[in-house]
């Protein structure tokens, strides 16, 4: 009886376990998507800024480069 009693606990301890990591995981990747958002916003920020200046300036070839980069960042 005792041994049926021990199992049991350390089944649910287990579905506790598994729950919480379950939880965990969730939570570490809603993070990620956040980190990742704000990565992608400030690289478009920092394109546009360099487009802006490359057209200031008149360089055209760099001008094209940041464009088709902007561009492919935008896909």
């Amino acid at each position: 009886m005792n041994n049926d009693h021990s199992f049991q606990q350390n089944t649910k301890a287990l579905v506790l376990y598994k729950e919480q990591q379950a939880k965990v995981s969730v939570v570490e990747m809603y993070a990620q998507m956040i980190l990742d958002e704000m990565e992608f916003k400030q690289k478009v920020k920092q394109l546009r800024s360099e487009i802006d200046a490359s057209l200031d300036s008149g360089d055209k070839a760099l001008f094209m480069k940041l464009t088709d980069e902007y561009k492919q960042l935008l896909r």
